[in-house]
């Protein structure tokens, strides 16, 4: 027997967000304000967005993420889950990763500062690492890597 409930669709992950992001920015920005940013003539498109009737089209994340301020990697892996499709996530964050905006500037200052090089992992990069982030797994990964040739950072 099927659930009166069940013919509902439920909201995508990505609606979801939509909703949440945009309800958060409300005090500074209206839906027609996110809409003209986006690049869409009308506003109701933010509200068909927001309840999951209306996809979101790839090609828009950007200018969304914009738009809500936020990172776009994480947007595009919800549009690319809106479809249901496992699959997609998985290949997305295989080939490009998900890495924030924050993640992405300590990349690159490790490429400035290693010369363009690809640093190994050293156990005193580390060990450095986990005393910054005050990370302490109770784990002895370092040992693992003192029989492995790397380069000091």
């Amino acid at each position: 027997m099927r659930d009166d409930n069940s013919a509902a669709p439920c909201k995508s992950e990505i609606a979801k967000f939509l909703d949440r992001r945009i309800y958060e920015l409300s005090h500074r920005k209206s839906q027609r304000d996110i809409a003209r940013e986006i690049g869409f003539a009308n506003d109701n498109v933010i509200a068909m967005l927001k309840s999951g009737r209306t996809k979101v089209p790839l090609y828009r994340v950007v200018s969304i993420a914009k738009a809500l301020e936020t990172d776009p990697r994480p947007l595009f892996v919800l549009a690319l889950m809106q479809d249901g499709n496992e699959q997609d996530r998985e290949a997305f964050q295989e080939i490009v990763g998900e890495f924030s905006e924050n993640e992405q500037e300590i990349i690159g200052a490790i490429r400035k500062f290693s010369n363009g090089t690809d640093p190994k992992l050293s156990v005193v990069f580390r060990k450095i690492l986990r005393a910054l982030f005050g990370g302490v797994s109770g784990k002895k990964d370092d040992d693992a890597d003192a029989s492995v040739e790397t380069r000091s950072l």
